[in-house]
């Protein structure tokens, strides 16, 4: 009994991580917070392999799941056409694959739909290898930010970025939270 008390506390706190991942829009957030904007992301674009370089949030994570490694995840154009997020979790039985489609919303540049009410919103931050992505949960107040990149060597000033993104959407930098890499299930190729 305590053992799948366990297990359902950890899938709860996988599955809040990986809103967190595919995160997030606030459409209050102006371009004008980003200090070097460059432009709201395309499907194409986003294709490919992407890490967690930083996030922060208030969504009520337990410490212990807070700081884990996080896997790397991809994008890619499903059969139907539509863009797909899809990142392997270890879990104690094994690898799992987790995918989630997304609309992208028409006349708002960037912004993708994940579920009935979930929005996401990327931007690139000085050049394509690191974007922003930012979730306001309407209902709960939830706010969720983080940083992905191509890899996991930002220039500071992309950090300087991703720190004004977490004041601007009403979060402390000390709120930042930067998870090593966990790549033990690798990802499948289909890119």
């Amino acid at each position: 009994m305590l053992q799948q008390g366990q297990e359902h506390s950890g899938t709860m706190a996988t599955m809040q991580l990986l809103l967190l991942t595919v995160a997030l829009t606030l459409p209050s957030v102006e371009q004008s917070s980003y200090r070097n904007f460059q432009h709201n992301v395309t499907i194409d674009e986003l294709l490919g392999k992407w890490y967690i370089v930083a996030w922060a949030g208030n969504v009520p994570i337990p410490d212990k799941n807070k700081f884990s490694p996080l896997p790397p995840f991809t994008f890619v154009r499903n059969i139907i056409g539509k863009l797909e997020f899809r990142m392997n979790i270890s879990k104690p039985t094994g690898c799992v694959e987790f995918k989630v489609y997304m609309d992208k919303v028409k006349h708002k540049p960037g912004v993708f739909k994940i579920w009935p009410d979930h929005r996401i919103k990327f931007v690139f931050v000085r050049g394509k290898d690191f974007a922003i992505a930012l979730y306001e949960g309407i209902l709960n107040n939830n706010i969720l930010t983080m940083l992905m990149g191509r890899n996991t060597a930002p220039k500071k000033t992309i950090l300087y970025d991703f720190g004004d993104v977490v004041v601007e959407v009403g979060l402390k930098p000390k709120d930042i939270v930067s998870p090593r890499c966990d790549d033990s299930c690798e990802l499948s190729r289909e890119i």
